[in-house]
């Protein structure tokens, strides 16, 4: 089917016919949380309303009141050890121990006590609350980077709270919900939007954007990550990732006028990903309020499996235009955003490898590794689109009879392949060090084509600062990288990188490696990279626990 073809048969197909081709999205942010109401009718309404991450308990259940200073905004006290607990307003003692009760089990992480709606859940993942009252464990407080400065209202320190994907008791009480803003003032040495297609925690966390958002939280920037889309895979891996100056919305849910008057740095970027007509209005009214916009293309968005039905060339032609700054990630890329842009310069901005998660050291072995004395092969990235090369990878399982082929991402099926391929499943990115350390070639099984030539390719960087050598087809993005072996056929490249002598991870770091990346981005821009400030985005595993129907009621 051509791609125009696609375009107008799409809008004519039912939503159950895609669904079957698509797998079900996975929500953004799922926790668990126990809603503390002692009415039966209430506990019958919210065991109706919320997901099997929900369970229900009776506020007795959780024995004793802790002794637990409950402090004001202003009169934060926080001992060496123990629970930090704070009220936005005068509680009563009734309320206080409500708040403070179910503490006692320690695999509650924070308690909200404030008005909440049994039908206002986000996507079936989290609560809508209103606090009015928050208690957390100390180490969640220690985790979160504590209450933010200037927060009357803990919006903030909810925001920073399920950030980290603790377990929630949400006490709730009558009333209808007033929309929490966020006051907190953003003082960092700068700001950065970052409006992108998925959330952080898409392929396990180890795409551009994520990647990009890091780095920058080292650097001393304020990061807002805005993504528009929930992720499409079929697993939950749980991931959080953690920083003080670090905030994630879906670009629906991101109050532009409130986070323009919390802003307090003159030195404001935005950095568009995604060229799409739900960003085109928060990207204008962010340039608008004195920030550079940076048309960041990634991909080549025409392409139907990349873009879809949502891309409109005049709308990327709108992004274009409005844009302080173009950059792309592929040289080719770059030739064809020069061209549409007529002239203008194009900072080339390959992708890179997160230096201080690669770094060669000795990992954990992973129980799933395929056993073995034969070659360890190994892919890590997504498998879908008419770009994977399903022939190319049988052809070397084939070639190689002895080689163990170990695949890992998300798999939703694939055509027959020989006995020696083992697929893995979607791994979060701070374990690939782990695959990658057992490995002795790293795959890139691409078909050739204008889609592939655009594509920075993240796993060859990861791969080379392992001192794992590449075998890949002659992708332009390749071409001439060290450690990289490129030939039409895949198999061919893969003889030639095990006879490879051993890499130079360290230098393949340096050269790769997102802060030289970054220094790239702002040459382009026109500022000065700051030095790392000795923090790092923290990358927590905690997948929610779904209860079972007679679990759910305690």
């Amino acid at each position: 089917m051509t791609r125009t073809l696609k375009k107008l048969v799409r809008p004519l197909l039912p939503q159950a016919l895609i669904r079957r081709w698509r797998p079900p999205p996975v929500p953004t942010a799922n926790v668990g949380v126990d809603i503390v109401v002692a009415d039966a009718a209430e506990q019958k309404l919210w065991l109706e309303e919320t997901p099997d991450t929900v369970r229900v308990a009776a506020p007795d259940s959780y024995g004793p009141v802790p002794d637990t200073f409950v402090g004001r905004p202003g009169d934060i006290r926080v001992a060496d050890a123990g629970p930090v607990a704070i009220a936005a307003r005068p509680l009563s003692d009734q309320e206080r121990a409500a708040l403070l009760a179910p503490l006692n089990d320690p695999e509650i992480g924070a308690v909200i006590l404030g008005r909440a709606e049994a039908r206002g859940f986000l996507a079936g993942a989290v609560p809508r609350v209103e606090p009015a009252a928050i208690a957390t464990q100390r180490h969640v407080w220690d985790e979160s980077g504590g209450m933010p400065t200037g927060d009357v209202n803990l919006a903030g320190w909810f925001a920073r709270i399920l950030q980290g994907g603790h377990r929630l008791a949400v006490v709730p009480e009558p009333g209808p919900i007033a929309p929490m803003v966020r006051v907190d003032p953003i003082t960092a040495a700068g700001a950065v939007v970052v409006l992108a297609a998925v959330p952080l925690h898409d392929v396990g966390g180890g795409f551009r954007g994520a990647q990009l958002a890091m780095e920058l939280c080292r650097r001393g920037y304020h990061v807002t990550y805005l993504a528009q889309y929930i992720s499409g895979h079929s697993v939950d891996l749980g991931l959080r990732f953690i920083h003080p100056r670090l905030e994630e919305y879906r670009v629906e849910d991101f109050e532009a006028g409130a986070y323009l008057r919390r802003l307090q740095t003159d030195v404001r970027i935005a950095l568009v990903e995604i060229p799409s007509p739900q960003v085109w209005g928060p990207a204008r009214r962010l340039s608008r309020s004195g920030f550079r916009m940076v048309y960041d293309l990634i991909d080549d968005w025409s392409d139907e499996a990349l873009g879809g039905w949502w891309y409109r060339s005049e709308v990327e032609d709108d992004f274009i235009n409005a844009a302080d700054t173009l950059t792309g990630s592929a040289r080719l890329l770059v030739r064809n955003l020069s061209e549409r842009s007529g002239g203008r310069p194009v900072a080339y901005v390959p992708n890179g490898v997160n230096q201080n998660m690669f770094t060669g050291l000795p990992t954990e072995v992973p129980a799933d590794i395929p056993g073995g004395d034969g070659p360890l092969l190994s892919y890590h990235g997504s498998l879908y689109g008419d770009w994977f090369d399903w022939e190319a990878l049988a052809a070397v399982a084939d070639a190689f009879p002895d080689a163990r082929v170990q695949v890992i991402g998300d798999e939703h099926g694939h055509p027959t392949v020989p006995d020696n391929v083992y697929f893995l499943g979607l791994k979060p990115q701070f374990q690939l060090p782990w695959y990658l350390a057992e490995a002795d070639v790293s795959l890139i099984p691409f078909k050739l084509n204008e889609t592939t030539h655009a594509v920075s390719p993240l796993k060859a960087y990861e791969s080379l600062a392992m001192g794992v050598p590449v075998a890949a087809p002659p992708l332009e993005p390749l071409v001439g990288v060290e450690g990289t072996f490129l030939d039409e056929d895949l198999a061919v490249a893969v003889g030639a990188a095990l006879q490879a002598p051993l890499l130079d991870a360290d230098a393949a770091r340096a050269a790769h490696g997102w802060a030289e990346r970054v220094g790239r981005l702002f040459d382009a821009v026109g500022l000065p990279l700051p030095l790392p400030d000795g923090s790092d985005i923290v990358v927590k595993q905690r997948p929610p626990f779904h209860f079972g129907d007679a679990q759910r009621l305690i």
